[in-house]
């Protein structure tokens, strides 16, 4: 996949999550049945911005490739916490679970594209 049409798809992507889990961080948790502090789901969401708005900003998108990748272990750990049989949401976590993984194999081959292809990853700060 080119890194250009990668930065901005997922870049896109992350801001609208952080936005979903800063505006409402109460009904995120509460979907997956995640035992979060408002806060702590707010500072998610805010993760997910940051790193948007890195990949989409005109500044090669390497790094943020791997801030998302850092993020994604985060997204994942928490998403296990979820994983309890008491959780009556926890059909709604483990399908979060599986697309942050598959999401971050994606993200794992961006970041490393970009760390090994010098040249795309200075094209694509655009």
């Amino acid at each position: 996949m080119n890194l250009l049409i990668a930065k901005r798809a997922l870049g896109l992507l992350s801001i609208g999550l952080g936005v979903i889990a800063v505006a409402s961080p109460e009904r995120v948790s509460r979907f997956f049945g995640l035992k979060f502090e408002d806060g702590a789901m707010s500072a998610f969401g805010a993760r997910e911005i940051a790193s948007g708005a890195g990949l989409l900003s005109p500044v090669k998108p390497g790094p943020w490739f791997w801030m998302r990748v850092g993020g994604d272990v985060m997204d994942i750990t928490a998403l296990a916490r979820a994983m309890d049989r008491s959780n009556p949401r926890r059909k709604y976590a483990i399908a979060a679970l599986v697309t942050v993984a598959a999401i971050a194999i994606l993200d794992i081959a961006m970041a490393a594209e970009a760390t090994m292809n010098k040249r795309e990853n200075a094209q694509a700060a655009a």
